[in-house]
């Protein structure tokens, strides 16, 4: 009787241990290190250790007393004390940004514009800002253009090396392009003739007229292309779990209000946030 009673406690104690780590060790599994090597314990850990890059654009993202500043900078950083990052950024230009991203599983950059031809190229959190773009000319010597064609016979059009509109441009056949290394030059060069358009957005436009000094009369729209959101892009291999904290970051922003403090200290009014807009309207 007694060698009955102990075989039962020995199998009770064996079915409760059995369940206890049935029940642990998925969660084990999730704080502990993947086999494919993160830069930290857990996908939390990753998440807190993604290396995120940025290029010098103001005023999305610019080098200032205290470090790294710009709409999406600012964003980025709040975001990024929400999830325990450190907030350490790489600036870099945009052609090495964009070959860190392909080259580094647990890499992100901003801000970047979401268009068709990159969809399936990233993982996408955001919007973190809003801006419109234009093909900018001089006010005094206008070359009068009404549509892309318009824009295709003009001399030289000025673009973003890397970016999104040269992408976009370039796959719509125009070969009059010239692109800008250093797109804060944009200004300079559309004033000096070197260029004839100047595709940009409106606040890299505003930005560049203030750190000029000159009037913002030398210099008028040629033909509005469309309104865009900028993101935090991740690598395509970035793990869905890494992603995710930082796009509840964001969502915490938006309901405590920061989201919107930021944009307006920038004088950015942005929509409500939707899965995403489609970039260049006029372009697609």
């Amino acid at each position: 009787m007694f060698d009955n009673r102990l075989e039962w406690r020995h199998l009770i104690a064996f079915i409760v241990i059995t369940s206890a780590l049935l029940f642990f060790l998925p969660l084990a599994a999730l704080a502990g290190s993947p086999s494919n090597g993160l830069p930290d314990h857990g996908y939390l850990g990753a998440a807190r250790s993604v290396r995120l890059y940025t290029e010098n654009l103001p005023p999305f993202n610019y080098r200032s007393e205290n470090g790294i500043a710009g709409v999406g900078a600012d964003v980025v950083a709040a975001m990024a004390k929400i999830v325990g990052h450190s907030g350490k950024f790489e600036m870099l230009p945009w052609k090495r940004v964009l070959s860190a991203l392909e080259n580094d599983p647990y890499a992100a950059a901003f801000s970047m514009m979401r268009i068709p031809e990159r969809e399936d190229e990233f993982k996408w959190v955001g919007p973190i800002t809003h801006a419109e773009t234009a093909f900018y000319q001089l006010a005094d010597k206008p070359v009068n253009i009404q549509t892309l064609d318009g824009a295709r016979a003009v001399a030289a059009i000025g673009v973003q090396a890397g970016g999104a509109s040269e992408r976009t441009l370039q796959a719509l056949g125009f070969d009059n392009l010239m692109s800008l290394h250093v797109p804060n030059n944009g200004l300079k060069m559309l004033l000096s003739g070197r260029i004839t358009l100047w595709e940009t957005a409106d606040l890299v436009l505003n930005s560049q007229v203030r750190a000029l000094g000159v009037s913002s009369d030398l210099v008028k729209p040629a033909l509005k292309i469309g309104d865009y959101d900028l993101y935090l892009a991740f690598s395509k291999a970035t793990p869905d779990t890494v992603v995710l904290p930082w796009r509840q970051a964001l969502l915490e922003l938006h309901q405590n209000g920061v989201f919107n403090e930021i944009q307006k200290r920038y004088s950015i009014k942005i929509d409500p946030p939707s899965p995403h807009k489609t970039s260049f309207s006029l372009l697609n």
